[in-house]
């Protein structure tokens, strides 16, 4: 490697210069790497952890018709707007979370809410509706995984704490 210094004068780098430029470059190329990384990764976990607690497994509810839900005379007046994913319920309490698709590698995310007693669910996102059944006294957890709503029959959410 040559350094050029003044009009025609070349000097060339020791040894010791060249491993300074290299670990120079070195750190400029990684630090910004580290601190984007860095943060990202921890908020993965954050999202993996988040996922976990939001994760619902149960029975599927009972799914209805825009027609039978109607029908049958229900209303869902208690309606809450999440990100864009309008979802309502008869009765009961509600509580909602974005998870991240991919095992919270993605950045983009899809809905998840969690009734005490809805004993009826209206789900709307940008590609229809969606209506549920759980029942009266029901706890019940709803998903929107590709803005399609999927319903199962149990829910973490509780309005009262747990007591050990």
């Amino acid at each position: 490697m040559i350094w050029q210094v003044g009009k025609g004068r070349r000097m060339r780098l020791t040894l010791g210069q060249k491993i300074t430029f290299v670990i120079a470059g070195a750190i400029i190329v990684a630090l910004p790497a580290w601190v984007i990384g860095g943060t990202y990764l921890k908020d993965r976990n954050a999202a993996l952890a988040l996922s976990r607690s939001w994760t619902i497994e149960g029975p599927p509810c009972p799914a209805l018709s825009a027609a039978a839900f109607g029908e049958r005379g229900f209303k869902a007046p208690k309606s809450v707007d999440y990100s864009g994913v309008v979802v309502s319920r008869q009765f009961g309490h509600i509580t909602c979370s974005a998870l991240r698709y991919g095992q919270a590698w993605g950045l983009s995310e899809y809905v998840v809410c969690q009734f005490t007693s809805p004993n009826v669910i209206k789900v709307e996102t940008r590609k229809g509706e969606w209506y549920f059944a759980p029942g009266m006294g029901q706890p019940a957890t709803i998903s929107t995984p590709q803005d399609e709503a999927r319903c199962v029959l149990a829910s973490n959410f509780t309005l009262n704490p747990r007591r050990e």
